[in-house]
């Protein structure tokens, strides 16, 4: 019976313990990533490749971040409560999605304050890649271009707005495969 009074009582904020947790959990997991393959193109002798780390670094952190709805709806049925809704599943997603790429910006503003060079030592090194690639010159112009002027543009609120559809949609879908696998229907009450 008393779970029945905690599924009608539901309020907003009882997501946010859980989006936070698992949400700053995943961005600092982002970041690490990001800066480990952002180093490994650093350091990396260009070759010529379409596949580069940087390149391998965004599929990854994809990946790995795509699972986070889905470990914040476990973590709300083992912590608030085990009934849930799809819908509030979804929001849960989104939410926690939003939270990696604010976390994961704000870490990244925080780096450039380690290392004032790494966005400039990272263009580079993309640059020289591509110049390695075997393609047109007025092609190789226009990707280190477009490439140069993304990376330089890409400022905190940048990264804010661009970032959180596709990490939010992704962990929208998993939390309320979340839902279904760890949420419980009220007529799974045992009286």
């Amino acid at each position: 019976m008393e779970e029945v009074e905690q599924e009608a009582s539901f309020n907003f904020n009882n997501y946010w313990p859980s989006v936070a947790i698992v949400g700053a959990i995943f961005s600092v997991v982002s970041f690490v990533i990001g800066l480990f393959f952002g180093y490994q193109q650093i350091n990396a002798e260009p070759t010529g490749s379409f596949i580069s780390p940087v390149m391998i670094s965004s599929g990854v952190i994809c990946l790995a971040t795509a699972f986070a709805g889905l470990l914040t709806v476990w973590h709300y049925t083992k912590e608030v409560s085990p009934f849930i809704k799809l819908g509030q599943g979804a929001l849960i997603g989104f939410f926690t999605g939003a939270v990696i790429v604010i976390f994961s910006a704000v870490l990244n503003e925080m780096w450039h304050l380690i290392d004032p060079s790494y966005t400039e030592k990272l263009i580079e090194a993309t640059i020289a890649n591509v110049e390695a690639m075997d393609l047109p010159a007025d092609a190789k112009n226009d990707m280190v271009d477009a490439m140069a002027e993304s990376m330089r543009s890409n400022s905190f609120f940048r990264q804010i707005f661009i970032g959180i559809p596709i990490p939010g949609l992704l962990n929208m879908a998993t939390a309320m495969i979340g839902v279904k696998v760890f949420g419980k229907k009220e007529d799974e009450i045992n009286f």
